[in-house]
């Protein structure tokens, strides 16, 4: 077992905001793993996803860059009768712990609602949703910041809550921080939220299924 503190938490929590990378972790927690082995692996939890080496690899690197993985050897690639040789991974405990103050006292990098907004905007149009008319993108926006102005507020309080745990799994910790930030929430901002998640929602999907030809496979 270890109990991450200080940088290496934090460290730890950003690493594994990833879901690929928490599967990553889980398996090398029940057992060592080749790269090759892994792209498998993912490929079988997500089969309608084309899951890419060189992805992988990079979820690699990020989980050994903090300490939640390590090189443990190596192996001949394909049958074994080949002379390239490939790198067999393991988790570095079976369980592994975040100290919640740690994390709850990083200071958050969002950006700007109307920026993020923005983004999302820009990036659907290029998944090939259909365009949304101005005052559609106008009011998504608007109700984007407010949106994200409610999700913040609820964090804080998620995070004020989990300090009250001094240890916990970290997959745990993104999960309880993700419910906690919305059902902490007071019933008007609670209403609220669910108000303009529904009513984006419904805007994006009408664009979704507006959009011309079908939507490429994103990874």
């Amino acid at each position: 077992m270890r109990i991450l503190s200080g940088d290496d938490a934090v460290a730890a929590f950003h690493a594994l905001n990833d879901e690929s990378r928490r599967q990553i972790l889980h398996a090398l927690r029940a057992k060592r793993m080749t790269t090759s082995e892994l792209v498998e692996f993912l490929d079988s939890q997500e089969p309608d996803k084309a899951v890419k080496p060189q992805t992988v690899r990079y979820h690699l690197k990020e989980l050994e860059k903090c300490g939640l993985i390590e090189q443990d050897g190596y192996e001949p690639a394909g049958n074994g009768d080949s002379h390239i040789m490939q790198k067999i991974w393991r988790a570095t405990a079976e369980s592994i712990f975040i100290a919640t103050g740690d994390v709850a006292a990083m200071s958050p990098k969002l950006d700007s609602g109307i920026k993020k907004s923005l983004d999302i905007m820009e990036t659907i149009r290029r998944l090939g949703f259909a365009t949304p008319e101005q005052p559609d993108i106008d009011r998504i926006i608007k109700e984007f910041a407010e949106w994200e102005e409610l999700w913040t507020k609820g964090r804080q309080r998620a995070l004020e809550t989990l300090k009250s745990v001094s240890e916990i799994d970290p997959e745990v910790y993104i999960v309880l921080r993700r419910l906690l930030s919305v059902i902490s929430l007071s019933d008007e901002e609670y209403a609220r939220y669910w108000e303009i998640s529904r009513g984006i929602s419904d805007v994006l999907r009408m664009l979704y299924r507006a959009g011309h030809g079908p939507n490429p496979q994103v990874y």
